[in-house]
């Protein structure tokens, strides 16, 4: 069995950061030889600057905070879907003959590629942009959850009914807890689609948005601003990831998996 140990966070941190650190200073340094037109390539001081500009004028919270409630009510949706439909084809034969060629076909499509056909049926509007976000969210959820209930044994099952419990029982105490890793999982990777969908939505669609700062920059041509928000949507989900979705997932495995402490 797997021993778990939590990571240092200064040291997690360096790992994390360290890196991205690196590959700053060799693009300053690139732009420190070579001195290409801020058109093309501006330095990560001229970036930063335009950061704090967007920042103080309040553009960058504003869009900021647009793009993170519109995931936030993406996965207060999709998340409850994502499980219950992957309950559904995990426990109903049935309906995994039916639904998986289904599902298996609809993961091909790139949720942007739907954005069409939502402009078309919902609207030029908040909830076009939400459902492209959320198609991208639902099936890394529907799938680990899939994955989770697959990996229960079956004598779980089995002595759960032997204990004159019911079919919701299973799902209540033996299904759904068995099955929170991949689910956890699930999410952390759904975010990772969901967000990405969400931005190229925003870019085609949103008044307002991290996606929409990026489309009126390039409208422009105004380059600084086209990388400080690229630097700022990465950021956001990385720390996203870091602090929120990565720790959820390891004390889901510690208390539920494999792992323990």
């Amino acid at each position: 069995m797997l021993a778990w140990r939590p990571r240092p966070l200064l040291s997690a941190l360096f790992y994390n950061v360290g890196p991205f650190a690196a590959l700053v200073a060799v693009w300053a340094l690139v732009v420190a030889l070579i001195h290409p037109s801020p058109a093309v390539l501006p330095s990560p001081l001229r970036v930063a600057e335009e950061v704090v500009f967007t920042l103080r004028s309040g553009v960058l919270p504003d869009y900021v905070q647009r793009s993170l409630a519109r995931l936030l009510l993406t996965a207060a949706a999709v998340i409850p879907l994502g499980v219950m439909a992957g309950l559904l084809v995990g426990l109903v034969r049935p309906a995994a003959a039916t639904l998986m060629p289904v599902f298996r076909y609809l993961t091909a499509i790139p949720a942007i590629a739907w954005l069409p056909v939502f402009l078309v049926t919902l609207g030029f509007n908040e909830t076009s942009i939400i459902a492209t976000a959320a198609y991208g969210f639902f099936f890394p959820v529907l799938f680990n959850t899939l994955v989770g209930v697959q990996t229960v044994p079956r004598v779980l099952r089995s002595a759960i009914r032997t204990l004159g419990g019911t079919g919701f029982h299973v799902i209540r105490d033996v299904l759904v807890p068995g099955a929170l890793p991949s689910i956890a999982a699930g999410m952390r990777l759904g975010f990772a689609y969901g967000w990405r969908a969400l931005i190229a939505a925003e870019m085609l669609v949103a008044q307002g948005g991290l996606g929409h700062l990026l489309f009126r920059a390039q409208s422009v041509g105004f380059t600084p601003r086209m990388v400080a928000g690229m630097a700022v949507i990465g950021t956001l989900a990385a720390a996203v990831d870091f602090f929120l979705m990565e720790p959820l997932e390891e004390r889901t495995v510690r208390r539920w998996g494999t792992v323990r402490p």
